[in-house]
């Protein structure tokens, strides 16, 4: 839809949040969205998470025509087409798929963009933690490994699950990530990390 707010929206710049929000959304459940002109982010949970959709669309809002929505047991919202998206489709995808950019990664990712891929994608597990990373390869999940303990000195293993692969944080980083990702955690998120 090419309503004013569209066309405002696309002249806006990301700042560093709203772009580490839209790379852990991403890394997450996020997806972009062909549109008209371009691609969008979308946006899109179970009704249990309302709460944190609401909190994503108040720090993009600027990027986003109408609130979030119910359809059933989701709540979801679609940002405005915006250049941004297509850069990041370039990216983040090979085809139709989810793919892992190294060098972008590298420079472009920091606590607060782990903290929503983890509300997005994580799962406690005992005293570890479960990042659901399923969708990529196994060459992609250990490069995803490497680059959390060289980035933040958080260990992590491989760990199979119905032939796919996922991340599993080791239990003696398990303070070392709270004490990255806790400030930016919201209260009803809380739940996805170990006692």
């Amino acid at each position: 839809m090419d309503t004013k707010l569209a066309r405002e929206a696309r002249k806006l710049s990301f700042s560093q949040k709203q772009l580490m929000l839209v790379i852990g959304s991403i890394l997450g459940d996020g997806y972009l969205d062909t549109t008209t002109r371009g691609y969008a982010l979308r946006i899109h949970h179970g009704i249990a998470q309302k709460e944190y959709v609401d909190f994503k669309y108040s720090l993009i809002s600027s990027f986003v025509n109408s609130k979030p929505k119910r359809s059933g047991n989701a709540y979801y919202f679609r940002t405005v087409s915006h250049p941004l998206f297509s850069q990041l489709r370039d990216i983040f995808y090979s085809d139709r798929k989810k793919v892992i950019p190294k060098i972008f990664l590298r420079k472009n990712f920091d606590p607060f963009a782990l903290a929503i891929w983890i509300m997005d994608d994580g799962a406690a597990d005992k005293n570890q933690l479960r990042i659901n990373t399923q969708s990529f390869s196994l060459k992609e999940n250990l490069w995803l490994s490497k680059f959390l303990q060289t980035k933040f000195g958080i260990k992590s293993t491989i760990n199979v699950d119905k032939g796919k692969y996922r991340l599993r944080i080791a239990g003696s980083s398990m303070n070392l990530l709270k004490k990255l990702v806790n400030p930016y955690i919201i209260s009803s998120m809380f739940y996805k990390l170990s006692p």
